[in-house]
């Protein structure tokens, strides 16, 4: 997928990497894009696909706000994208 980073990402010492983004973005557009949209958002540090599909998830900076979240990717990238807002303990 033209423009896709499939770099590592880094993450209180924990290193992100998913070997099979490049097989499924090419065949599903729309998880390619969500990655790229969530990477680009102010409170994510961390987005990727997790294991072979169909989930991307996005680990967010201490305190953002992950409902405020949810509801832009409805607003901006699909009014019908299901969305699980959670807290890691």
């Amino acid at each position: 997928m033209p423009g896709q980073n499939y770099a590592s990402q880094k993450f209180s010492g924990v290193r992100f990497v998913n070997d099979l983004e490049r097989p499924v973005f090419e065949k599903f557009v729309l998880l390619g894009y969500l990655k790229t949209w969530l990477r680009l958002q102010p409170e994510v540090d961390v987005a990727l696909l997790s294991g072979s599909g169909s989930t991307v998830f996005a680990v967010l900076r201490d305190g953002a706000g992950r409902t405020q979240l949810a509801e832009r990717i409805r607003a901006e990238v699909d009014p019908n994208m299901w969305t699980f807002a959670c807290e890691t303990l």
